[in-house]
C-alpha cells in the first residue's frame, strides 16, 4: 500500500497542475449553479413583472364600440366586487340578497385580477395601421341571434402580443359568464342549472411530495452531468495525458505492478469525482433552498410541508450515492480513456460515454418512469431516479440499498476491466484510430489483412445505424420490404469491408468444406441450444408477458406472403447474410485478433501447451462478444438468452467444425421451421407440439433443461479435439 500511495500523491500534484480540473472541480458547481439558478429565477421574475405592469393595446373595430364600453366595465365590477367581498360580514340585509353577494364575490375570485388593457379603436380604411401599432388585435362581428363571434389576433412569438392576447382572451370570458348570468336570471334560473353535475377533484398527494416529483429529476439530471464532467479531464489527462506527454513508459519501469499504477490513477481520479459530487451536491441544494426560501415566499407556500429540515436528514444518503455514481462514472472515462494517444484523441473517445450518460440521466425526468427493482439494476438511470424519489420524500430503504449495492458492483466490474486492460500493452501502446484500417488508402493496405477490434466496432456501429435508420424507416412502410431491405444491408457491409481490407475471405469466414464430425456434433449442439434456449424464453416469458404479445404482432405483415418467398426472405437470406457477419466477420475478425494477441505475448520460452490455452481462452471471449452483439441486434428482450446461447454455439462450431456453412445450414433450419410453423401455427403444432405450447409445467421444464444440457455436452464432445486448440 505504500507504493499506491506514493502513487496516488503523485497523481494528485499532476491533476491539481491542470487549471481546467480546477474549473470543472469549484467553478462550475460552487459559483455556476448560483449564478444560472437564481440568475435565471430573478430574471424571469422580472421580466413577468415588467410584462404586468407594462401597458398593452388592444385594437377593435370602431363600430363595435358598444361590446368595448362593456368589457371595460368589467373592470369596474371587478373593483365593486372587492369592496363588497371585503364588507360582506357587515351587511344584515336578506337572505337572497347576501347569497347573490356572496355569489358575485366567488365569480370575482375565480376570475382573479383582470389585466389592465388600453382600446384603440379603428375607424373604416385604418385596420392595417392600428394593428401594426398596437399589441393584439380584435375582429368582432355579431349574428342574428345575438350571438358575438370575436377573434383574438396576437403574435406568439413577441412575449408583450402573446400576454395581451391572452389578458384578452380571459377578459372575453368574464364577459361571456356575465352576459350568461344575466340571461339566466332574465329566465328565472340559476346558473347552477348549467351544472347539474359538480365535479371536485381532490389530490391525496401531499404538496410536499409533489413538488419534489416535479423538481427531484431535473436536479438528479444536473448532478450527474457535473459529476461526470468533473470526472473526464482528470481521467483523460491521467490516461492519455501520460502517454502525450511521453512519460507513461517512464511509469512502467518503477518497481510496481501495473495494478498498482492504475489503481493509483483511478483512486486519483475518482477522489476530484466524488469532491465535484460533493460540491455540486451542496452548491446545487443551497442554490434551490435559498431560491425556494428566500426569494420567493409565494413558491415557499406551493411546497406544503416541504421543508429543509426533512431534505437535510436525507442528505447523508445522497452523499453516499452521488460518490458511489463518482466511481463508476470514473471508472468507464478511464476505459475509454485508456486507448487515446493524446488529449484531442481521448475527447473522442469519451464523447459515446458522454452521451450514454446523459440520456440515462434524463430518466428522472419521465413522469412514468419510477424506481423499482428492474430499473434499480440499470446504472446511472437508478441513480437519476432515486434522487428524484428521495428529494420526494417517497423512497424505499430496500431500493435504495440496492441502487447503491448495485452501482458499486458494477464499478468494481468496471475497475476490473479497466485494469485487465491497462496490463496489456497491446491497449497501452495502441495507435488508436490510426491503427484502424478503414481510415487508410485501400492502395496502402496488404492483401490478407484481418479487421481489427476498431475496425469491427466502426462497421458493427455504422451497421446499426443503417439498420435503425434504413431498415425501420422501411419496415414502417411495408414489414416485409423492411426485412428484406435489412437482411440485404446486413450482407453487404461485411463484404464490403473485407474487400476493401483484402481479407482473405475463406480463411476470415471459414469456407471450408465440413467434415462429418462438424455436421454430428453441430446438429447436436444446436438442439441442445435451442432446448436452452427455449427453457430461458418460457421462463422469461412469466415476467415479460406484454413481450411475447409484441413479438407475434411483428410478424403479421409478412405472412401474407407466399412460403417460398417467406423461406427466402425469413431463412435463406438470414441464414446467409447474419452467419457471415456475427460467425465470420465479426467473430473471425475478434478470434484472429484474440489468438493472435496471445501468441505476441507469450513468453518465448513458455511451452506450446501454454501459448494454446491463452489462445482459446480470448477465442471463448470472442465468441461470448459475437454472441451478445447477436442477441443484441435482434431487439428482443423476451428472444435474447436464447439468441445469446444460440449465436455462442453457432461460433463454437465455427471454431471448432472449421466450417460456416455448418451454420449456414442449422440457421436456415431454424428460421424455416420458424416461418412454417408462423404460416401454419395449427398443421405445425400438430406435428411438432413443444413449438404449440405456450406455458410449461414444471417437470416439462425440467425435461427441457436436462435434455439440452446433456445434447449441448454431446455436440461439445464430438467437435472439440483435445490435441490443439486453435
Amino acid at each position: 500500500m505504500r507504493q499506491v500511495k506514493t502513487l496516488v500523491r503523485k497523481e494528485v500534484l499532476d491533476i491539481l497542475r491542470d487549471k481546467k480540473t480546477l474549473v470543472m472541480m469549484v467553478v462550475v458547481p460552487v459559483l455556476l449553479y448560483p449564478l444560472i439558478i437564481i440568475g435565471m429565477s430573478l430574471a424571469f421574475s422580472y421580466v413577468m413583472q415588467s410584462q404586468e405592469s407594462k401597458e398593452h393595446t388592444v385594437g377593435y373595430p370602431v363600430e363595435y364600440q358598444e361590446m368595448v364600453d362593456e368589457l371595460q366595465k368589467l373592470y369596474t365590477t371587478e373593483e365593486q366586487d372587492s369592496g363588497e367581498s371585503g364588507n360582506a360580514e357587515n351587511r344584515e340585509n336578506a337572505v337572497d340578497k347576501e347569497d347573490a353577494a356572496d355569489k358575485e364575490s366567488a365569480d370575482a375570485d375565480a376570475r382573479g385580477e383582470l389585466a389592465r388593457l388600453t382600446f384603440v379603436p379603428a375607424k373604416a380604411g385604418e385596420e392595417e395601421k392600428v394593428k401594426e401599432a398596437t399589441n393584439a388585435w380584435m375582429d368582432v362581428s355579431r349574428a342574428e341571434n345575438g350571438i358575438w363571434h370575436v377573434t383574438v389576433q396576437y403574435e406568439s412569438s413577441d412575449e408583450t402580443s402573446s400576454y395581451a392576447g391572452d389578458a384578452l382572451a380571459e377578459l372575453l370570458e368574464a364577459y361571456s359568464d356575465q352576459l350568461l348570468a344575466e340571461n339566466l336570471r332574465a329566465e328565472g334560473l340559476d346558473e347552477e342549472f348549467l351544472h347539474p353535475v359538480v365535479c371536485e377533484e381532490e389530490d391525496l398527494t401531499p404538496a410536499s411530495e409533489s413538488f419534489g416529483m416535479d423538481i427531484g429529476g431535473s436536479i438528479g439530471m444536473i448532478l450527474i452531468i457535473t459529476i461526470l464532467m468533473g470526472a473526464v479531464y482528470p481521467a483523460i489527462d491521467a490516461t492519455a495525458g501520460e502517454k502525450e506527454r511521453g512519460t507513461l513508459e517512464t511509469l512502467l519501469t518503477l518497481p510496481v505492478t501495473n495494478f498498482q499504477m492504475i489503481l493509483s490513477k483511478y483512486i486519483s481520479v475518482a477522489l476530484f469525482a466524488c469532491v465535484t459530487a460533493v460540491l455540486s451536491l451542496l452548491s446545487l441544494g443551497g442554490s434551490v433552498a435559498f431560491l425556494m426560501f428566500g426569494l420567493s415566499p409565494e413558491l415557499a407556500g406551493q411546497m406544503g410541508d416541504f421543508s429543509l429540515e426533512s431534505l437535510l436528514r436525507q442528505l447523508p444518503l445522497l452523499v453516499v450515492t452521488l460518490i458511489v455514481t463518482a466511481l463508476l462514472v470514473t471508472a468507464l472515462c478511464m476505459c475509454f480513456c485508456v486507448f487515446a494517444r493524446s488529449f484531442k484523441e481521448a475527447n473522442n473517445y469519451v464523447t459515446p460515454v458522454l452521451l450514454v450518460v446523459m440520456f440515462g440521466s434524463m430518466s428522472g425526468m419521465i413522469p412514468s418512469v419510477r424506481l423499482d427493482y428492474r430499473t434499480a439494476l440499470i446504472p446511472i438511470v437508478n441513480v437519476s431516479l432515486m434522487v428524484k424519489q428521495i428529494i420526494a420524500q417517497q423512497f424505499d430503504v430496500g431500493l435504495v440499498g440496492t441502487t447503491i449495492l448495485v452501482n458499486f458492483g458494477y464499478s468494481v466490474v468496471t475497475i476490473w476491466i479497466l485494469a485487465r486492460m491497462y496490463n496489456s500493452e497491446d491497449i497501452l501502446f495502441s495507435d488508436g484510430f490510426r491503427g484502424m484500417k478503414l481510415f487508410q488508402k485501400r492502395s496502402q493496405i496488404r492483401r490478407g489483412t484481418v479487421p481489427g477490434t476498431g475496425d469491427l466496432a466502426i462497421s458493427v456501429a455504422v451497421l446499426l445505424l443503417l439498420y435503425l435508420y434504413v431498415g425501420m424507416a422501411v419496415t414502417v412502410r411495408s414489414t416485409f420490404a423492411g426485412l428484406l431491405v435489412t437482411q440485404l444491408i446486413i450482407l453487404a457491409v461485411p463484404l464490403l469491408v473485407t474487400w476493401y481490407m483484402k481479407s482473405d475471405v475463406r480463411i476470415l469466414f471459414r469456407l471450408r468444406k465440413p467434415s462429418v464430425r462438424a455436421c454430428a456434433g453441430g446438429v447436436l449442439l444446436y438442439l441442445g441450444t435451442y432446448l436452452l434456449g427455449l427453457f430461458c424464453s418460457m421462463a422469461l416469458m412469466h415476467f415479460l408477458p406484454e413481450s411475447t404479445q409484441n413479438l407475434e404482432s411483428s410478424f403479421e405483415g409478412i405472412l401474407t406472403q407466399s412460403l417460398p418467398v417467406l423461406l427466402l426472405v425469413m431463412a435463406l437470406m438470414p441464414a446467409v447474410g447474419e452467419e457471415i457477419l456475427f460467425r465470420g466477420f465479426l467473430f473471425g475478425g475478434l478470434r484472429e485478433h484474440f489468438a493472435g494477441r496471445a501468441r505476441r505475448t507469450a513468453l518465448p520460452v513458455a511451452a506450446a501447451e501454454d501459448r494454446s490455452c491463452r489462445a482459446c481462452a480470448g477465442i471463448v471471449w470472442a465468441a461470448v462478444i459475437s454472441a451478445l452483439v447477436f442477441a443484441a441486434f435482434h431487439m428482443s428482450l423476451l428472444k435474447f438468452p436464447a439468441t445469446f446461447l444460440l449465436g455462442f454455439g453457432f461460433a463454437f462450431i465455427v471454431w471448432k467444425g472449421g466450417s460456416i456453412y455448418v451454420t449456414m445450414a442449422l440457421h436456415f433450419l431454424n428460421n424455416a421451421l420458424s416461418a412454417v410453423f408462423l404460416k401454419y401455427p395449427e398443421q405445425i403444432g400438430k406435428l411438432v407440439p413443444i413449438l404449440a405450447k405456450s406455458e410449461f409445467t414444471a417437470t416439462e421444464m425440467a425435461i427441457l433443461l436436462v435434455a439440452g444440457l446433456g445434447l449441448a455436452a454431446a455436440g461439445t464432445v464430438i467437435l472439440t479435439n483435445k490435441k490443439e486448440c486453435r
